[in-house]
């Protein structure tokens, strides 16, 4: 049947007609129904599916004994897949999912941070660092004995531990209002009953803060010898936190002069390639142009690069560097990104992306490139890169309604997902398979690790940080991540109308804001399937005031001379609930 272009008009000016009277009009999609608060709910962001699911996934693991790392896989602990970056990214996702979709709703998400920084202090996370104070012959030139070992994890050097501890114990103090870690000797690094390293968040700033200003340059190694920009840029970010928080000015002072070390250094002027580390002895970076360490690891490096042809320009190094640099330089972001996706990008004709084999930090490209774009509100690419996510990494729903993407190696059963063939879709072709994966470069990775991704078979790579980032990819909007750092909860913010008491068993909470310049609480919530019953608390209510519950089936309620509210979910649909303040 052929439709004239006349009727087609016409069948859109009926529809329009009938949705602005307020009539439904079934077209494949339901049109949404305007709350009768006269506040229009769409306009704040809500979790989906696949987000509520993530979130479910990592408050599964936050919740294990604080000792329990069952489901915390690792290759190595030196790679992206080592625990403290499952850990510290499991915490910026939940810190993600608060502040832009539950800032009105505290309860599950916070015990799960403090849980994770809680874990994040486990001696099993850091105890790598006792060897790898020792200096490695990698980083070293002409390195003949080893340092003595070190057991305090963030005294001296290993930024890329202490810089995660620090921001994920900002991120909680401005989420919570708590600062049960700005305590004398809360921050406690047990190696055994007689050996304690205890510090809180102050001292711990500083820790970190006098290296930076003290440092041959503008920069904290991660390893004696190397400095990695992706590892200081969490220091920077905890810095401007806690600076908000406290009235200090380490961001100020070290800001400025991070941003001058790294255009001058890590961007190379010709190709807009940013190099992976700076070597402190040696006076320069690590990249393409340079793929030398100008000590006894060049002969390896310049025959691996004869043989396989590796590149390392890195999707995971632009990704990681973009995202945490855009929060206050997004000029300079903006400037580096169109190179940065033509070096190691390719949109495919079906809408999905590629990237270039990540030869320095190969499982976790797909992860921190999306994570960048989404950052910087690249529509086409975070989508090209999700629909190749989403056909390629296996996604596992659990029984539970969690959903997250399986660790990936060689040891099939690490995978915490199923990848038997009777659980497949049948109505999903088979993925074609894939190439053999390229020998990464060892300058980043341990003999185990190579070992291990030599005799990988399963691709892409991938890690649970992947996971992590992934996820924080899909939850934020435009410069979400940087909206965290630049605007801040205030203390205002905390006595505002929430809502608590959501069992999540029974419940399904897919946003709960405030809106200051409305004084309207907008929740929406509906019942999981199979209950019959369930609901929320509203809090913070002043019993001086009066207040106007609409919700999306019924007459408005008043409530007054109350500071708490419990709201009741009917069975029949979702639901949005809006909270007035009454003039």
């Amino acid at each position: 049947m052929k439709f004239r272009p006349a009727y087609i008009l016409l069948f859109i000016l009926f529809a329009a007609t009938l949705a602005l009277a307020g009539v439904d009009l079934d077209v494949g999609t339901k049109l949404a129904k305007p709350n009768p608060s006269g506040v229009d709910v769409r306009q704040y962001p809500a979790a989906d599916d696949m987000e509520l699911g993530h979130i479910k996934w990592v408050l599964k693991l936050a919740n294990q004994n604080i000792a329990d790392f069952n489901n915390f896989q690792q290759l190595d602990d030196q790679g992206t897949s080592a625990r403290r970056y499952e850990i510290a990214f499991s915490s910026y996702f939940l810190a993600m999912e608060q502040f832009h979709k539950f800032p009105a709703w505290q309860g599950p998400i916070a015990n799960a941070m403090d849980r994770l920084n809680q874990k994040m202090l486990e001696k099993t996370v850091w105890q790598y660092w006792a060897h790898e104070s020792q200096g490695v012959t990698k980083f070293e030139p002409k390195m003949d004995r080893p340092y003595p070992s070190e057991k305090d994890p963030v005294k001296h050097r290993n930024i890329m531990y202490s810089a995660h501890v620090a921001l994920m114990m900002n991120l909680y103090e401005m989420l919570y209002n708590d600062r049960k870690w700005d305590k004398p000797g809360s921050i406690v690094f047990k190696w055994n009953d007689s050996t304690r390293f205890a510090y809180d968040n102050q001292t711990l700033q500083e820790a970190m803060f006098l290296q930076f200003i003290n440092n041959p340059v503008p920069g904290i190694e991660c390893e004696p010898n190397v400095i990695f920009p992706i590892c200081n840029e969490p220091a920077l970010l905890s810095w401007k936190l806690y600076d908000k928080m406290h009235g200090s000015r380490y961001f100020a002072a070290a800001q400025p002069e991070f941003d001058r070390f790294f255009k001058t250094q890590f961007i190379n002027p010709k190709t807009h390639e940013i190099g992976a580390f700076y070597l402190v002895k040696q006076g320069w970076v690590f990249s393409n142009w340079n793929p030398v360490y100008g000590n006894k690891m060049d002969g390896l490096i310049q025959s691996m690069v004869a043989t396989t042809g590796a590149n390392f320009n890195s999707a995971t190094d632009n990704g990681w560097n973009s995202a945490f640099i855009n929060v206050w330089n997004p000029k300079l972001v903006q400037e580096l990104w169109p190179y940065m996706k033509k070096s190691v990008l390719k949109i495919m004709p079906d809408g999905s992306a590629l990237l270039q084999k990540d030869s320095v930090f190969p499982d976790a490209d797909y992860g921190f490139f999306v994570f960048a774009a989404a950052e910087l509100g690249d529509e086409q690419v975070k989508n090209g890169l999700m629909k190749t996510i989403e056909r390629d990494f296996a996604p596992v729903w659990g029984p539970d309604g969690s959903y997250h993407y399986p660790f990936i190696d060689a040891n099939k059963t690490v995978n915490l997902g199923s990848d038997d063939k009777k659980n497949a879709d049948p109505s999903k072709p088979a993925a074609p398979p894939s190439p053999p994966p390229v020998v990464s470069a060892p300058c980043c990775l341990s003999p185990a690790e190579l070992s291990l991704l030599k005799r990988m078979d399963t691709m892409p790579q991938h890690s649970n940080v992947a996971d992590r980032v992934i996820a924080m990819a899909r939850a934020m909007p435009k410069n979400g991540f940087g909206k965290m750092f630049n605007e801040p909860f205030d203390a205002e913010h905390f006595s505002e109308p929430a809502i608590s008491d959501v069992d999540m068993s029974k419940v399904s909470v897919t946003r709960a804001i405030y809106d200051r310049s409305k004084k309207a609480l907008i929740v929406s919530a509906k019942l999981v399937p199979k209950e019959e019953s369930g609901g929320f608390q509203i809090v913070n209510l002043n019993p001086a005031k009066s207040y106007q519950l609409y919700n999306s089936e019924a007459k408005p309620t008043t409530i007054s001379n109350s500071t708490k509210y419990l709201v009741s979910i009917s069975p029949k649909s979702s639901q949005d609930f809006v909270l007035k303040e009454g003039k």
